[in-house]
C-alpha cells in the first residue's frame, strides 16, 4: 500500500506556511500522491462513495474534504487543460469559450467583492417557525425584508434600523406561507401556501417610504393539489409563476385593464417540482425548473409558451440520479445559474446550458433539509444554507470557502440578498431574523 511520505508532509507544511522553498520541483512520488488525491477528490465530488472507500483502503490514503489543498474540480480541470493542449492548432473555438468563461469568473465586473461577515439580530421575533425571507423589490423599499411563518403571518423589518412591523396578520390567508415574492414594479406580493393556495396582496405602501398599513388580498387563485414550493415574479413584473409537488407549473399574466391575473398556461412534469427560477437579461424569457429525483434542469419558454430544452446535470451525460436540486438562483447578469443539491454540493452552470463551471463543497444537508443558495451582486461570492445552522460562503474565482456565518440557534430555513447593497437577511426555526453585511 502507498503511504504519505515524510517529504510530502514537509512539502505540505511549506505550502501552508508560504515558504518559497515550496516551489521546488516535485518528485515522481509527489506526482503520484497528487494524482491519487485528485482522483479521491473527484470520487468525493461525484458521490461515488463505495469506489472512494475502496481506493482509500487499497492506497492507504484518506481524503479529507475540509482540508483539501486542491482547487475544486481539479481532475476535470486538468483533463480540460490536457484536451486543450491536444487540440492546439485545430481549436474549434471550445477552448477559447472556456478561457473566456474562466476569465469572467475570476475577474467579475466591478472587481472581486469581500464576503459578508458581520451579523446582527433584528428586533422582530415570530411566535412560530419562519418559513421564508425576501427583500422587497419596489424602488425605495430595498432596505425592507419580509419574513413569513407557520401561522401565516408576515413581518417586515427595516434592515438598517432593525425596526419591524406586522404586514400580514395571522389568519388572513389561513395557511402557513411557504414562499413569497415581491413585485419589482409595484407594491404587491404573491404568496404560496402549504395548503396549495396562492394569493395576490396589495401592500398599501406610501410615498413616504414607510410601511403604515397591513396588506389586503386582491385575488385568490385556484389551489394546487399539493403545497406550493415556489412562487416567483419575472424581472419585468409582467408574469409570475407557481410550482408544486403536484407536478404542475402555472404561468400567470395580468388581465388587460385590471389588477387581476389569470393562468396563461399550465405545464405538467413527470415528478414533483422542487423549485423554479426565472432567467435574466438574455434569458429573461426562460423559466428554469427542477424536479424531485431527476438529473435534468428543465426550461419553459414563456415567449412561445411551451417547454424548452432540458439540460443534463451529470458531467458525463448519463442518466444516473445521485442527487436532486432543491433550489435554483440566477446571477443578476443572467450568465450563470446556481443549483443547491441535497448531497452537500452546490453546482454553478452557464445559464441555458449543461456546462458546469464551478462546484462548491463544504455545506451540510440533512434528510429533511431544504438548502438555499445565492449569488452576491456581481457574483464574486456564492452563499448556501447549511444544516449546522450556518451560512457558508465561497469565493467564485478560487472555489474555496471564505466565510461561515453563525448566530442562529436552530436550522436556517431561508435567506435573501439585498438588491442594491451587500447585505444578507436570514430567517430560522429559532424564530429570528439576522442580517449580515
Amino acid at each position: 500500500s502507498l503511504r504519505l511520505s515524510e517529504n510530502r508532509k514537509i512539502e505540505k507544511n511549506r505550502i501552508l506556511a508560504g515558504n518559497p522553498m515550496a516551489s521546488k520541483r516535485p518528485t515522481k512520488r509527489d506526482l503520484l500522491d497528487d494524482s491519487l488525491d485528485a482522483i479521491l477528490q473527484f470520487l468525493h465530488e461525484k458521490g461515488l462513495k463505495n469506489t472512494k472507500a475502496a481506493l482509500e483502503k487499497e492506497t492507504g490514503l484518506k481524503y479529507d474534504a475540509k482540508n483539501d489543498r486542491l482547487k475544486g474540480g481539479y481532475l476535470m480541470a486538468a483533463v480540460s487543460v490536457y484536451n486543450e493542449h491536444q487540440l492546439k492548432g485545430t481549436d474549434t473555438g471550445k477552448a477559447a469559450v472556456e478561457r473566456k468563461i474562466e476569465d469572467d469568473l475570476v475577474n467579475p465586473s466591478g472587481g472581486v467583492k469581500a464576503p459578508v461577515s458581520q451579523g446582527k439580530k433584528t428586533e422582530v421575533e415570530h411566535k412560530t417557525n419562519i418559513l421564508d425571507v425576501r427583500f422587497l423589490r419596489m424602488k425605495g423599499y430595498h432596505d425592507y425584508v419580509a419574513s413569513s411563518d407557520f401561522s401565516g403571518r408576515i413581518e417586515v423589518t427595516n434592515s438598517v434600523t432593525g425596526k419591524s412591523k406586522n404586514l400580514v396578520p395571522s389568519g388572513l390567508v389561513k395557511a402557513p406561507i411557504l414562499t413569497m415574492d415581491f413585485s419589482p414594479t409595484n407594491d404587491s406580493v404573491v404568496l404560496g401556501c402549504m395548503n396549495g393556495g396562492s394569493f395576490l396582496l396589495d401592500l398599501g405602501l406610501s410615498d413616504t417610504k414607510e410601511i403604515k398599513s397591513e396588506a389586503k388580498i386582491i385575488q385568490t387563485f385556484e389551489k394546487h393539489q399539493k403545497y406550493v414550493t415556489r412562487i416567483r415574479w419575472n424581472a419585468a413584473g409582467t408574469l409570475f409563476a407557481t410550482c408544486s409537488t403536484d407536478k404542475e407549473v402555472r404561468i400567470y399574466s395580468k388581465i388587460e385593464g385590471k389588477e387581476e391575473f389569470e393562468i396563461s398556461k399550465r405545464f405538467q412534469f413527470r415528478r414533483g417540482i422542487t423549485c423554479i427560477e426565472w432567467g435574466r437579461e438574455a434569458h429573461e424569457k426562460l423559466l428554469f425548473v427542477s424536479l424531485q429525483q431527476d438529473n435534468y434542469i428543465h426550461t419553459i419558454d414563456v415567449a412561445a409558451m411551451k417547454k424548452g430544452p432540458r439540460f443534463n446535470m451529470n458531467s458525463f451525460g448519463d442518466d444516473h440520479v445521485s442527487f436532486s436540486v432543491l433550489d435554483l438562483h440566477t446571477s443578476r447578469d443572467g450568465k450563470y445559474l446556481l443549483g443547491a443539491t441535497d448531497k452537500d454540493r452546490v453546482i454553478m452552470f452557464t445559464s441555458n446550458s449543461e456546462r458546469q463551471v464551478r462546484n462548491f463543497y463544504g455545506v451540510e444537508t440533512g434528510q429533511f433539509f431544504n438548502p438555499r443558495v445565492l449569488f452576491d451582486e456581481n457574483r464574486s461570492n456564492v452563499y448556501a444554507l447549511s444544516y449546522d445552522n450556518s451560512i457558508i460562503g465561497w469565493d467564485v474565482g478560487s472555489q474555496r470557502q471564505n466565510t461561515k456565518l453563525k448566530g442562529h440557534k436552530k436550522m436556517v430555513r431561508s435567506f435573501d440578498m439585498h438588491l442594491s447593497s451587500n447585505v444578507i437577511a436570514s430567517g430560522s426555526y429559532d424564530k429570528t431574523i439576522r442580517t449580515y453585511s
